[in-house]
């Protein structure tokens, strides 16, 4: 807008404002009133209004069900929980009430607190066969109102509102009255109902009895004044004065124009009247029943005086071809002939002393307790008489209590920012007053919020700091125990004050500082250190087997006895306890079996010279195996560790270890016997196993005849330090379970055909391997070998904790295989790792961060992820908390083989669509796991 266009502005606006009219001796001062923000508002023409008994608000009913209240200055409100309806007929102020007939709705507000509409409760009447029409008054705790079907209703406003069905003081039918339809409700100082519609009106009974009927038809064009009804018929063209105290009509005035609605001044001197068609507000002398003139332009359809001598009426205006209708406000000096000059000036000063100790008091307040009640406020508040001047004093009186106690109320703020005594609950007033205040406060408050962030903020800063001192002290390695240290307890209280925005950044903080620690304390405490005499898998340590050569005792062996010239002959042989046969090749080894109870001599030198050879069996060195020390792999060697060194150490049990097919059971024993330089012996077992796979056979050998050829089994339980994996060992038949039995227990042995027995080196460990015993397909673990066994479950790495973050573990192994990432090791890779997936911010992992690192981290993210939801689907399945049949198992080989190629494709997705798909044989379970792919 222009200078120009706002000089236009103002000079229109003062020329508005400076409408005057002076009628008798009554004084017209046009006031503007607010217009509604919504323009469109004003399309819809006013049906009806009304004015508080305190004259302090306005409530305008439209068309189209449209409310607007405006209080005594012009200021719009809102009114709370409007009634839905198309029309609104009537609406009556009074004492404590206000209520509104919304065709189909009666609703009844109950005014709290009068000056604040906030407090304003609302209930709305509607009952079967009940649908409120027009007319309705309210008078010493009882209404009364007019329903369809001429019927009138009255509700003694004392009752419990609140109810689903209402009790009715009375009901009756007006219909003898013969008042055609009901327009208006007159409740009478007497307690008597005159009602007025379009054909006349008529007195009522409260209990509804017909007293009289009135020749005058005044519909909505009705007025009260303590005694006297005025009512206004159009078509006599008359304004008939009723006296309710004499009961009978005592005068007529002369109606100089057809009307909508008429109203009375507060000293019952004038009638105003409102054009039921032109803009021209009426005005009638009482006192000597005269007509005195018109107010042109103003006074469309309704008018209401206020109590304070205030005029509100309508006015309608064509512009553009659409007619707009505005509510309109004159201040008068009716107020002047209901108090005398010198009793307002007596009311004023009144005002004007108590307005000053009100300054005093709220300015000596320094507390907000102190300004929630301020008596000097109240007693202003209780001036009843409606003076302008008044008026404005409480208005200034308020908006100086309300600025004060946004003062005290930083003031209290800052303090508390001061003292470090700042809360969230603060914050959260804070933010309130925000949003309440006008502009001229927004940017203090706006400061002020500002600077409790920055606390919050240093306040954060520092808990966080004393948790990290107090874990590495501590020495904690889990979030149960970083979770009990008082520091960690302290800041999660501190968090639990925080306003929700800030609690949850603030959680995620310090959860990235416990994470800080475990990544550091994983990395540390979760490796293998190769010393020259023992190994340490994480916190375990285990001595490296040393194995002594094994001396074989040589004894003698009598075989294949045979009959000569009637002797019986046979040969002898050395045989060495693991089996090795000799003949002696200088001496005849035939004798005659007589013999044989007394050998030669050269028999006993033989079997010395063989025992002093120190014959020995090479030791089966155990292979070389590759793998990736990740902290999911330590922890399991650890654990793995533990359990076999109590084995050693108690002599008795089996470790078996139980998990999902692919995970790396087998792996884990292997890298454990590799490392501890034990010979590693597996013997897969299935259901078809028979007694002689784990004890021996006979075969033939031609030079010697039949000969017994011990199982792996017997062999690895003589051989030193042997680590012996039981492959499937749940799936062992019944019949063999029993033969283990003491292999497994204290006993330590394996009893072979008649009467053989095998005992385990002390140095010996037996383990076991199986898949979950809760799986579809799986045969459970016999309770035999159960009862003698520890099970440790082998999982997959970790990827997902119950915090929100990701687990590297897994993406350790995989990144060998991606050429950007295969050149970090395992510390750089995981800092890596959480900076870009967890966005835990640390200097070396910013320091490590590129383009492409971040890019192929985020491409393995997707692999896992893709993987572990498979494998949570395939779980779900086989232990039947899933329909859906996914029986491919996605193991640890497939995630490399897809890292391998994420390169090539450049999408995990596409990766594993192209290489897992092909691998399952099911269509249906094919577009399972490919729907999980895509959802992934």
């Amino acid at each position: 807008m222009g200078i120009l266009d706002k000089i236009l502005k103002k000079k229109e606006e003062e020329k508005e404002s400076s409408v005057e009219f002076t009628v008798g001796e009554i004084h017209l001062k046009h006031v503007p009133v607010k217009r509604d923000p919504d323009a469109k508002i004003e399309e819809y023409w006013i049906e009806t209004l009304d004015v508080s008994e305190d004259a302090y608000w306005v409530l305008v009913g439209r068309r189209h069900g449209v409310f607007q209240l405006y209080d005594w200055a012009g200021n719009l409100h809102r009114l709370p929980s409007k009634p839905p309806a198309q029309s609104v007929t009537d609406i009556v102020f009074r004492g404590k009430y206000l209520g509104i007939v919304a065709p189909p709705y009666l609703v009844i507000y109950y005014l709290e607190n009068p000056k604040d509409p906030k407090t304003w409760k609302s209930v709305r009447i509607s009952q079967e066969g009940l649908r409120p029409t027009g007319g309705l008054d309210i008078r010493k705790g009882t209404l009364a109102f007019g329903v369809v079907g001429e019927k009138v209703y009255v509700i003694d406003l004392t009752g419990d509102l609140t109810q689903t069905t209402v009790d009715f003081k009375s009901t009756f039918i007006y219909r003898d009255a013969e008042i055609g339809d009901l327009r208006a409700i007159k409740i009478l100082p007497n307690g008597k109902l005159f009602l007025s519609g379009t054909q006349g009106s008529g007195v009522f009974s409260i209990g509804g009895n017909l007293l009289r009927k009135i020749p005058y038809a005044g519909g909505r064009a009705v007025a009260l004044y303590e005694d006297k009804v005025y009512i206004a018929d159009n078509e006599k063209q008359k304004i008939a004065v009723y006296d309710s105290t004499l009961d009978r009509v005592e005068g007529e005035i002369d109606l100089v124009h057809r009307v909508g609605r008429i109203d009375v001044s507060p000293d019952g001197g004038y009638l105003f009247t409102a054009d039921e068609e032109e803009n021209r507000l009426g005005i009638y002398n009482l006192k000597e029943n005269t007509f005195l003139d018109f107010v042109e332009g103003y006074g469309y359809s309704v008018v209401r005086v206020a109590p304070d001598g205030s005029v509100y009426t309508s006015r309608y205006e064509d512009t553009e071809g659409k007619r707009y209708y505005y509510l309109e406000k004159f201040e008068t000096n009716l107020i002047d002939f209901v108090y005398p000059k010198e009793r307002q000036k007596q009311i004023i000063k009144n005002a004007q002393n108590i307005y000053k100790e009100f300054k005093k008091y709220i300015s000596e307040a320094k507390r907000e307790e102190e300004l929630e009640r301020v008596k000097p406020l109240e007693e202003l508040e209780s001036i009843n008489v409606p003076l302008k001047e008044v008026r404005s004093l409480i208005l200034k009186a308020r908006e100086e209590l309300s600025r004060r106690k946004l003062e005290v109320f930083i003031n209290t703020l800052r303090e508390k920012l001061r003292e470090g005594s700042f809360t969230g609950q603060d914050y959260a007033r804070l933010k309130e007053k925000l949003e309440e205040v006008s502009e001229d406060w927004k940017e203090k408050l706006q400061e002020l919020k500002e600077e409790a962030e920055r606390f919050f903020d240093e306040k954060l800063r520092e808990h966080l700091k004393k948790v990290r001192e107090a874990i590495t002290k501590a020495k904690v390695t889990s979030f149960t125990d970083m979770e009990g240290l008082p520091e960690v307890k302290e800041t999660r209280k501190f968090i639990s004050t925080l306003p929700r925005e800030f609690s949850n950044y603030a959680n995620e903080e310090l959860l990235k500082t416990l994470q800080e620690r475990i990544i550091e304390d994983r990395l540390k405490t979760f490796s293998i250190k190769l010393l020259e005499d023992k190994v340490i898998f994480g916190r375990e340590e285990v001595e490296k087997f040393r194995p002594q050569p094994v001396r074989y005792r040589w004894h003698l062996k009598v075989e294949d006895k045979f009959v000569q010239d009637g002797k019986v002959y046979a040969k002898i042989a050395f045989e060495r306890e693991d089996g090795l046969l000799v003949e002696p090749k200088r001496y005849n080894n035939v004798v005659e079996q007589d013999s044989v109870r007394h050998f030669p001599e050269w028999v006993g030198r033989y079997l010395k010279h063989l025992n002093g050879l120190c014959s020995t069996e090479p030791y089966r060195v155990p292979d070389f195996v590759s793998f990736e020390e990740t902290p999911w792999f330590v922890q399991n060697l650890e654990r793995f560790t533990s359990l076999v060194k109590e084995q050693l150490t108690y002599q008795e049990g089996i470790l078996i270890l139980e998990g999902d097919a692919g995970v790396g059971k087998n792996f884990l024993v292997e890298v454990f016997s590799a490392l501890t330089n034990r010979p590693l012996f597996i013997i897969p077992c299935n259901s078809k196993m028979e007694k002689e796979d784990i004890t021996f056979v006979y075969e033939f050998d031609p030079k010697r005849g039949t000969k017994r050829v011990y199982s792996d089994l017997v062999k690895a339980l003589k051989t030193p330090g042997a680590v012996i994996y039981l492959d499937e060992i749940n799936t062992l038949p019944p019949s063999l379970v029993k033969i283990f039995n003491p292999l497994f227990d204290y006993r330590r042995y394996l009893v072979l055909s008649y009467g053989e027995v095998v005992k385990a080196r002390p140095d010996v460990i037996l383990v076991g391997g199986m898949n979950p015993q809760n799986y579809l397909g799986v045969s459970e673990l016999p309770q035999d070998i159960k009862s003698r066994a520890d099970i440790m479950y082998v999982d997959y790495p970790p990827f997902e904790d119950e915090k929100g973050f990701y687990y590297p573990d897994e993406a350790l192994i995989l990144r060998d295989y991606v050429d950007t990432l295969a050149p970090l090791n395992k510390e750089e890779f995981t800092y890596l790792w959480y900076y870009v997936v967890n966005d835990v911010k640390t200097e070396l992992g910013e320091k490590l961060r590129t383009p492409e690192r971040e890019r192929d981290v985020r491409l393995l993210f997707e692999l896992l992820k893709i993987a572990n939801e498979i494998r949570k689907a395939y779980r779900a399945y086989q232990t039947q908390q899933s329909e859906e049949p996914v029986e491919f198992v996605f193991s640890i080989r497939d995630t490399i083989r897809c890292a391998r190629r994420l390169k090539k494709y450049g999408d995990a997705k596409k990766v594993v669509i192209e290489t897992i798909i092909p691998k399952i044989s099911s269509p249906l379970e094919k577009e399972i796991v490919r729907s999980i792919v895509e959802r992934a």
